[in-house]
C-alpha cells in the first residue's frame, strides 16, 4: 500500500500573479488620479506639486517561506499578502480632513479633523506651494487659515481604485489559491507514484 505525503508546499504562483496585477492597477491608477487635471479658480491644476507623494505610492506582495522552529526551510510558503505605502500626508488627501468651522460633504466619513489651539495649517508648506503655482506668497497665511477652517476635501485618489477591483481580485485570488494547492498535490502524487514504480521495478 502506497502512503502518500500530501503536505502542502505550494509557493502560490497563481495567487501571487493575481495580487501583483491588482497591485500594479491600484498604484498606477492612484498616481494617474493625482496628476489628473481639475479646475481650481478657473485654472487646470492637479494634486501633483512636488511629486513626492506621487513617487511614494508603492505596493508589495509578500509571502514568508515556511520554516521549522530551528529556522530550516520546510518547503512552500505562507499565502501571499499585499500591502501599500505612501507619504503620510497622502492619507489626508485621500480621506480628507474636516475643518474647524465647516466641512465638505466628501469628508463626512473622515476621522481626520483640524483641532487644537492653532488657527491655521503650517504656513511654510503653503508658501512653497504658492511659489510652485505662481501665486503671491503674501496670500499664504490666508490660504492656510482657510484650509484650517474649511478642511481638505477628500479626493479618494487611492480609495477609488483600491475598491473598484477589490471584490473581483479576492474572487480570483481564492480561486488561484485553490488551483495552486491542487497543482501542488497533483505534482506530489505524480512524483511519489513514479518513485514507487521505480522502486518496484528495482525489487523485481
Amino acid at each position: 500500500m502506497l502512503n502518500l505525503d500530501l503536505k502542502n508546499t505550494s509557493t502560490y504562483p497563481k495567487a501571487r500573479k493575481v495580487m501583483e496585477a491588482y497591485k500594479r492597477y491600484v498604484v498606477s491608477q492612484s498616481k494617474a488620479n493625482l496628476t489628473k487635471g481639475r479646475m481650481v479658480r478657473g485654472k487646470k491644476s492637479s494634486h501633483k506639486s512636488t511629486g513626492k507623494l506621487h513617487g511614494s505610492i508603492k505596493g508589495y506582495v509578500t509571502a514568508k517561506m515556511n520554516r521549522s522552529i530551528k529556522g530550516r526551510f520546510t518547503g512552500g510558503s505562507a499565502m501571499p499578502s499585499l500591502t501599500f505605502e505612501m507619504a503620510n500626508y497622502g492619507k489626508f488627501l485621500d480621506e480628507g480632513v474636516r475643518g474647524s468651522k465647516s466641512n465638505y460633504i466628501e469628508n463626512r466619513n473622515s476621522k481626520n479633523k483640524f483641532r487644537g489651539g492653532k488657527k491655521s495649517v503650517p504656513v511654510g508648506a503653503i508658501r512653497t506651494w504658492c511659489k510652485k503655482k505662481g501665486i503671491s506668497e503674501k496670500l499664504a497665511f490666508l490660504i492656510a487659515r482657510s484650509i484650517y477652517e474649511k478642511g481638505i476635501k477628500a479626493s479618494h485618489f487611492f480609495t477609488k481604485p483600491l475598491q473598484k477591483r477589490n471584490k473581483s481580485m479576492w474572487s480570483a485570488y481564492h480561486k488561484a489559491i485553490a488551483d495552486d494547492i491542487a497543482t501542488n498535490f497533483a505534482n506530489k502524487i505524480e512524483k511519489q507514484l513514479k518513485a514507487a514504480q521505480k522502486a518496484k521495478q528495482i525489487r523485481k
